[in-house]
């Protein structure tokens, strides 16, 4: 449980986890099931999407990423930072789960350098874990938004997963698990049971593996080699009990990816 015993565990939510509202329950039960301090690090991105629609922003990806102008990062924060933000943290706390809603920009948490050509967009450069601590110690669970604090002060549109990497970096975390809208790593349609950090980087240079899936490997392998112990890919099975998803482990140095079949 929160604030107790055993090495930080960081969930970045994304995905059905965060949009569907059936799954709040198991959410708040897998949170429950951990006897440990626990972050939740949260995206949102397809309700960012649907926003800047309605508003005639318009927005792209590259690699992953979305570039993010000057308007866009309004949306972004009010989006992320405000409605998702605050119902994820509502939500977990009316399944049991006492929970307070903060982003990274709150008391300085997460700085970010920019990403060249991608407008507002940064990846983490600086973490500090104080707010995450101060509320673990009051009994409470941090959920976090990944907007974060740029060179200049303004707000910058970080990605949930490097966001939840920087913070477990931070934190000495144990294990980070990844809920998105996959249940676990795949190459093109295949399952496969075992990718190692080399066949990892081929297949995404040769395009197998893809934009954010792309995106998700590469800091699933970071975090691994950063000295995370447990590293998982994982979705909506994980919370209903029939699949916990791929597992990125490290073994003396060399990261493998295995993935427990259904």
């Amino acid at each position: 449980m929160r604030g107790r015993g055993g090495a930080a565990h960081v969930y970045k939510v994304g995905g059905p986890a965060l949009e569907d509202p059936g799954l709040m329950g198991p959410l708040a039960d897998e949170v429950r099931r951990v006897d440990a301090p626990t972050l939740l690090v949260h995206g949102g991105g397809r309700h960012v999407d649907r926003l800047l629609r309605a508003l005639g922003i318009e927005s792209r990806f590259i690699d992953g990423r979305r570039e993010t102008s000057p308007a866009a990062m309004e949306v972004v924060e009010m989006v992320l930072s405000g409605v998702v933000n605050k119902a994820l943290a509502a939500g977990l706390t009316g399944a049991g789960v006492p929970a307070v809603g903060i982003s990274g920009r709150d008391a300085g948490m997460v700085r970010a350098r920019l990403e060249e050509g991608l407008g507002r967009v940064g990846t983490p450069q600086s973490v500090d874990p104080a707010p995450v601590k101060a509320l673990w110690s009051a009994g409470l669970l941090p959920v976090v938004s990944p907007v974060s604090t740029g060179p200049a002060g303004g707000s910058v549109n970080v990605n949930a997963d490097e966001a939840a990497l920087g913070l477990a970096r931070a934190l000495g975390a144990r294990t980070l698990v990844y809920l998105s809208d996959v249940d676990g790593v795949r190459v093109g349609e295949e399952i496969v049971a075992e990718l190692t950090p080399a066949a990892a980087e081929r297949r995404i240079e040769d395009g197998t593996i893809a934009g954010g899936m792309a995106l998700k490997v590469r800091v699933a392998l970071d975090a691994s080699a950063a000295g995370i112990r447990e590293v998982v890919i994982a979705g909506k099975a994980r919370l209903l009990g029939t699949f916990p998803g791929t597992r990125l482990v490290s073994d003396d140095g060399a990261a493998r990816v295995s993935e427990v079949t259904r």
